[in-house]
């Protein structure tokens, strides 16, 4: 089976959550057997992708095909369209896999040069993100790019049991091309939490800075949080991408905070690996979203064996169980995601249970090769239908 994915972002170029997953999948595939390419639009100007290939005449870079490897193509936008249509001929795929509705021409140019058929991982929904989120002006006007995508996939892939019904409601008509895969996680070893002193709590937030992440709630109810447990700290771990600190605090830091300044880290935007650290050493992970159609962060929280206290919405509710592998919090209410944090900081016992019962469950059914299994059966079905 050969699998083109076509995408903005893959490792090591990652803005967000849908890196991390797109790269996982990738990486997946081509262990289990699955030949695997991607195209990558728009990171051709990338230092890291430059080195892989002379240029080629209509700017994009590929590597050559080898045992086991996974095909790389990287165009830019300006060139996007004939240059993949033009690699799609000659690699010949089984099946398009597109995770980026604005590339939406981009697969359709692809299709059509080879007759593939177009599976679409709906990894958020524009008018979701506007209606639940309260996110710009411009999700609701590039809705209807995204909803002529569904429209003409030939299957739809929805990450939650949440996210599909939202997809049926939103395009009725596609109700029945609808399939839930949600995303997969690379185990690591358990990692050595580093000694604290005693009461020495490290509560971490990560991900963008946006309002439907709920950044607000979280910062006002951190007064609270710190004024009950004096040896805790708040971790906010990202940001933008070219935002300075001091920029992140002047613009989200509310007055009533300013006594715990001390005690509120905001470390700004960072790799992987720099991120990786703060994981290892948390010791609680919040998740206070209006709306999340999965939540990549719920799953490396678990893996790093912490305690998560999220917000009953979309992924983390299909993901966690609460009161056993994490606990829930009313959206947009920061005095109930102040009291559930609380909980933890003053019940180690619960805390110690909840983050070892996550980092099974983890293991039990969110590894790449669990989901894989989903993904695969996803692909067959279009393969079949398309013949």
């Amino acid at each position: 089976m050969r699998v083109l994915h076509i995408t903005t972002e893959y490792p090591p170029v990652i803005y967000g959550g849908l890196g991390t997953a797109v790269g996982g999948l990738v990486a997946a595939s081509a262990s289990a057997g699955l030949q695997v390419a991607v195209l990558l639009v728009g990171g051709g100007a990338t230092p890291a992708y430059r080195a892989l290939s002379p240029e080629r005449a209509d700017g994009g870079h590929a590597r050559r095909e080898q045992d086991g490897e996974v095909v790389l193509f990287t165009v830019p936008h300006s060139s996007a369209v004939a240059a993949s249509s033009e690699f799609a001929r000659q690699w010949r795929p089984d099946v398009i896999h597109v995770h980026v509705f604005w590339l939406a021409h981009v697969a359709a140019a692809v299709r059509e040069a080879t007759g593939a058929p177009l599976v679409y991982t709906v990894h958020s929904l524009d008018r979701a993100e506007y209606e639940l989120g309260q996110g710009p002006a411009d999700c609701l006007s590039q809705w209807p790019i995204q909803s002529d995508l569904i429209h003409s996939a030939d299957i739809i892939v929805a990450l939650t049991r949440e996210e599909r019904e939202l997809v049926a409601e939103y395009c009725p008509e596609a109700r029945h091309r609808v399939r839930v895969v949600g995303n997969g996680i690379a185990d690591i070893a358990q990692p050595r939490k580093r000694r604290k002193p005693r009461g020495a709590i490290d509560i971490l937030y990560t991900g963008r800075f946006v309002d439907r992440k709920g950044i607000r709630e979280l910062l006002s109810a951190a007064p609270a949080i710190l004024e009950a447990a004096p040896g805790a700290r708040l971790v906010m771990a990202g940001g933008y991408r070219h935002a300075t600190v001091d920029e992140l605090v002047n613009y989200w830091l509310p007055p009533e905070c300013a006594p715990f300044r001390d005690r509120i880290v905001f470390t700004g935007w960072l790799t992987p690996a720099e991120l990786a650290v703060w994981y290892a050493n948390a010791d609680i992970l919040v998740v206070p979203s209006w709306y999340e159609p999965f939540g990549m962060v719920i799953l490396e929280g678990m893996l790093y064996g912490l305690s998560i206290v999220a917000a009953a919405v979309g992924g983390p509710k299909e993901i966690l169980v609460g009161e056993e592998t994490g606990l829930f919090c009313e959206p947009k209410d920061g005095a109930s995601l102040a009291a559930q944090v609380i909980r933890l900081i003053r019940d180690p016992e619960l805390r110690s249970r909840i983050s070892r019962k996550a980092a099974a469950a983890v293991r039990s059914h969110w590894l790449h090769a669990q989901v894989l299994d989903k993904m695969k059966a996803v692909y067959r079905e279009a393969i079949f239908a398309a013949a």
